[in-house]
């Protein structure tokens, strides 16, 4: 039993056990004073005599049943000690310590080990909290009784001990079950209001700083991933429920927080493919790198991720990735990044931490310029294209110059929107407002070097005015760029990047200025 089970259990159970224990009290003292075997309840009306603290029950049941000479609980002890003989004068004292041991054994059922479990589900293997478990009534009321079901799962012939003096103990267990029901439900409204005002607090945090995640390997979204405990169990995401309103506990009693906010150090799982990602509870601004072979998509991407660390680091913003397209081997020979190979990759990861902000994730889908070649044979890797935030179009300024035989921007256009428009499920003239940026790489080594201004402009100088045309009318937010990544003047790179960022997340945008 865990740390917030053991309060709610112990509330409940005190509760009960002062209500009981002066009730035996009660019953005790009856016998002591009047030599006869009653069992009264706590009730008090007054303080003037033991009458005014509480009800005889058994004088009541003698009234119901008029023949009763004496209550049953005192006729079954009576019997029991006339069985023994010689006890005279001892007879008072013995049914003194039988009444004593009854009580005792059904208090003794509050330690034993059903009424502490609270074992969870074996495809969800956290605890309970105690007032939410199956049942959870019923095994409260069966707390005094345990003593019979510990003594069963010890030893099976066991079993026969408390059975045989269940004729000492029964009357208490059911003073005591009874006792249970109205602290049980007073503190499982309490519970349930907690987890009701977490959950919603939680949910609200949720959606307004994290919302869905997605998977860098499937590519595939989600609501929120698996989460997997040190101890290697798979556990559904903790959010405020019957598991906990503050943390969860597996069944192996390692605690899992889940406040939001708190749970960004736990190892999740992508409920898709399985396989453990990376998700820190930020929510993904996801940007698909397009562009032909040899157009500089992986040094661009490369560039920005520097130059967006540069920037981040002056406003106290740690920028880190769990990728290897993005570590800091990677990113210190951009200059020389290999071909991306072709096929669906894993998605590279960004994410950028403070104390002052929520976790925020930049995901880059690198996709390789082979893919974006005309062939009939071509493979749809439809996730590259569900959940993104912009698209960013890389071409070579260099290659509309000379004779080399490359596909041209219009080639890789008309086979990228071709896949996007079937993977989406849209017509093929539907106008998208997803933000589409067409970024001239190496334009430093273009005489005159471009600018922004002029990116349009060379592209329709140079035999690309259906290019400029088709894309301008399938997409309703176009910007071009002019960016050089390589050397150390590389910062326009980011410039791209950070406008489509602005569009998804402009609070980031601001904190981290473009310099």
């Amino acid at each position: 039993m865990n740390g917030m089970n053991k309060t709610i259990f112990s509330v409940v159970s005190a509760l009960a056990l002062i209500y009981s224990g002066i009730s035996f009290a009660l019953s005790l003292d009856y016998y002591i004073t009047e030599k006869s075997v009653h069992i009264w309840i706590f009730a008090p009306v007054g303080f003037s005599g033991i009458e005014d603290l509480g009800i005889d029950i058994t004088r009541h049941l003698m009234e119901i049943a008029p023949g009763m000479e004496q209550g049953f609980y005192s006729s079954i002890l009576n019997g029991v000690v006339d069985l023994v003989p010689g006890i005279g004068s001892f007879r008072f004292h013995i049914i003194m310590v039988m009444i004593l041991v009854g009580f005792i054994l059904s208090v003794v059922g509050f330690i034993t080990l059903p009424s502490g479990d609270c074992t969870g589900p074996a495809e969800n293997p956290k605890q309970y909290l105690w007032t939410h478990r199956p049942r959870a009534l019923l095994r409260c009321m069966m707390m005094p009784w345990n003593i019979i079901t510990a003594a069963w799962k010890k030893s099976k012939p066991l079993v026969i001990l408390p059975i045989l003096l269940i004729f000492l103990y029964f009357p208490w267990s059911i003073l005591i079950s009874l006792a249970l029901i109205v602290p049980f439900f007073l503190e499982k409204l309490v519970v349930a209001s907690k987890i009701s005002s977490a959950a919603k607090r939680e949910e609200k945090e949720y959606q307004k700083n994290t919302d869905y995640g997605i998977c860098p390997n499937c590519k595939r979204s989600f609501e929120r991933p698996k989460v997997k405990c040190r101890c290697g169990f798979i556990l559904d995401y903790p959010v405020p429920n019957e598991f906990g309103y503050k943390y969860h506990v597996c069944n192996k009693g390692h605690e899992i927080s889940c406040e939001s906010g708190k749970r960004s150090g736990l190892t999740t799982i992508c409920p898709h493919c399985k396989k453990q990602i990376a998700t820190r509870e930020a929510r993904p601004i996801t940007i698909s790198l397009i562009g032909g072979t040899n157009t500089g998509k992986t040094t661009l991407m490369l560039a920005a991720v520097e130059t967006l660390a540069i920037n981040a680091r002056m406003v106290d913003i740690t920028v880190s990735s769990p990728s290897m397209g993005l570590s800091k081997q990677a990113i210190a020979a951009k200059d020389y990044a290999p071909k991306t190979a072709p096929g669906e990759l894993e998605s590279q990861l960004v994410f950028l931490e403070s104390l002052n902000i929520q976790t925020k994730e930049i995901i880059f889908n690198d996709i390789s310029g082979v893919e974006f070649q005309p062939k009939a044979d071509k493979e749809f890797f439809e996730e590259y294209y569900n959940y993104t935030n912009g698209f960013v179009f890389t071409f070579d300024p260099l290659s509309l110059n000379r004779e080399i035989k490359r596909e041209t921007p219009h080639e890789v256009f008309d086979s990228f929107h071709y896949m996007y428009t079937t993977i989406r499920g849209i017509g093929p003239s539907t106008v998208s407002k997803v933000p589409f940026a067409i970024v001239a790489t190496k334009s430093d080594l273009v005489s005159p070097r471009l600018d922004d201004a002029n990116v349009r402009q060379y592209l329709i100088d140079h035999g690309e005015d259906g290019f400029v045309r088709v894309v301008e009318s399938l997409f309703s937010d176009v910007r071009y760029f002019s960016v050089c990544s390589h050397g150390t003047e590389c910062s326009s790179a980011l410039r791209p990047v950070w406008w489509i960022v602005d569009h998804a997340d402009k609070e980031l945008t601001k904190l981290i200025p473009l310099r």
